[in-house]
């Protein structure tokens, strides 16, 4: 158990002195524009309908309420902070409700380094996505604790269209399990961010430990085109806590924007998930905080944006989405079924602006 803790702080410190180093000779002057170059806060309130076989529920709920700040240090040097506004404290550590806190060094043009928390360098358009852009998201998504604490190094080609990320961070399983910060659990995250033409690319393989010395593999490949007038992704996932996992547990996620004006957006979106281990979560041996063991989900729906004026700070939206879980119980398949009828609006203020005008 000693070993892996001083692995960790071994690569901690090799990340972390180069910016540390870095600190001592920066001398370029940084403007107070550089400085505060991102100032901006953004919101979302949605109204609900859900349809069940038992009692519908309907309520108007804030979705997200996030404050962020970046800007530029010199000697190259930048920061990054992104702050959900909550009423209720994190369990975990102070940071829970902090999705991005780092500082990010970028010693020449094709290398950077980062230190903080971060969203974990994993694949899928749909994960990369911000939160507050997400409709009726996969039970992946839904379930993983992405923003951990941790290192990373990346490589940039030249031509900026390919980025190639090695990441160490603490693993989602402290935050779905209970423990603390310092249980010592980790995640190494591999990640390609690609671009040729009008294909995409965010690929990724993760080994996330659950205890001790056992792990689970994550791997996520994300593939989109875009056009003009429409774009598409489709995300492939799988996960596996051991070798015979490998093709039980998967899902693929795909959704289609078509523009018609730069007013307004109609998407179709679904997925399918299913773990077919013989584990469930609940398990203290084998944990997949995930998808429940035996179960399989499908989503799928439709909707639309609107952007009033063409202001992309101001967005209406509108979406309609059927959900089904299925699973075994008692010798026999159970299907739970329902609707989700959403109407919401996003509103982002940019507030360097406004202190300029």
């Amino acid at each position: 158990m000693i070993y892996k803790k001083l692995i960790a702080k071994v690569l901690g410190i090799a990340f972390a002195l180069p910016v540390l180093i870095g600190t001592g000779s920066a001398t370029a002057q940084t403007t107070w524009d550089e400085a505060f170059s991102t100032i901006k806060l953004e919101a979302r309130a949605d109204g609900e309908l859900f349809t069940t076989d038992s009692t519908p529920s309907f309520g108007f709920h804030g979705k997200y309420f996030n404050f962020m700040l970046g800007g530029e240090l010199g000697g190259g040097f930048s920061y990054y902070f992104k702050q959900r506004i909550v009423a209720n404290g994190g369990s975990v550590m102070f940071f829970d409700n902090t999705d991005f806190l780092y500082l990010d060094y970028k010693p020449t043009r094709n290398w950077r380094l980062r230190f903080g928390k971060d969203a974990m360098a994993m694949g899928g358009f749909e994960y990369d996505a911000s939160p507050i852009d997400v409709y009726f998201p996969t039970t992946l998504w839904n379930n993983i604790y992405c923003f951990q604490l941790g290192v990373s190094g990346a490589y940039l080609s030249n031509d900026g269209n390919h980025t190639l990320v090695a990441q160490v961070t603490n693993s989602p399983y402290i935050n779905s399990t209970g423990l603390a910060y310092d249980a010592g659990l980790v995640s190494y995250n591999l990640c390609w961010y690609g671009s040729v033409g009008h294909w995409q690319t965010i690929w990724s393989t993760s080994m996330i430990e659950r205890e001790w010395g056992k792990f689970m593999n994550l791997t996520m490949m994300g593939n989109k085109l875009v056009f003009d007038k429409w774009d598409i992704y489709v995300d492939f996932m799988h996960h596996a806590l051991a070798t015979n996992d490998w093709g039980k547990n998967f899902g693929v996620v795909s959704c289609a924007n078509y523009y018609f004006t730069p007013e307004f957006n109609v998407f179709v979106k679904g997925m399918f998930e299913q773990n077919r281990s013989e584990v469930d979560l609940n398990s203290a041996v084998a944990l997949d905080h995930l998808l429940r063991a035996g179960h399989t989900y499908a989503r799928y729906g439709l909707g639309f944006e609107y952007f009033p004026k063409g202001m992309k700070s101001v967005r209406l939206h509108t979406y309609v989405c059927r959900m089904t879980e299925t699973y075994m119980e008692g010798g026999e398949s159970v299907m739970e079924d329902s609707w989700n009828f959403n109407i919401g609006a996003t509103w982002k203020i940019d507030v360097k602006k406004l202190i300029k005008k």
